[in-house]
């Protein structure tokens, strides 16, 4: 499994299942993830939550959501 080098900050969805994937299979613990990617646990937490309701789908629809808050406030 590739995993996002750490430190990244721009997210693709892909990278967020990977890093889910790795958590839900002990590849790595939260604490690692939250470590390696400087994550909240809050923020982690809503990308697992994400991807349950609605698959790597939740995940790109709320990188949308987000992309289109910032345009409307430019």
């Amino acid at each position: 499994m590739d995993l996002p080098p750490p430190g990244t900050m721009r997210w693709t969805a892909w990278q967020k299942v990977l890093v889910i994937r790795a958590v839900r299979n002990g590849t790595l613990t939260p604490a690692e993830v939250r470590t390696r990617y400087m994550l909240s646990e809050e923020e982690l937490a809503s990308w697992q939550n994400d991807f349950d309701r609605g698959g790597i789908a939740g995940l790109q629809q709320k990188s949308l959501r987000r992309r289109r808050r910032r345009q409307d406030h430019e």
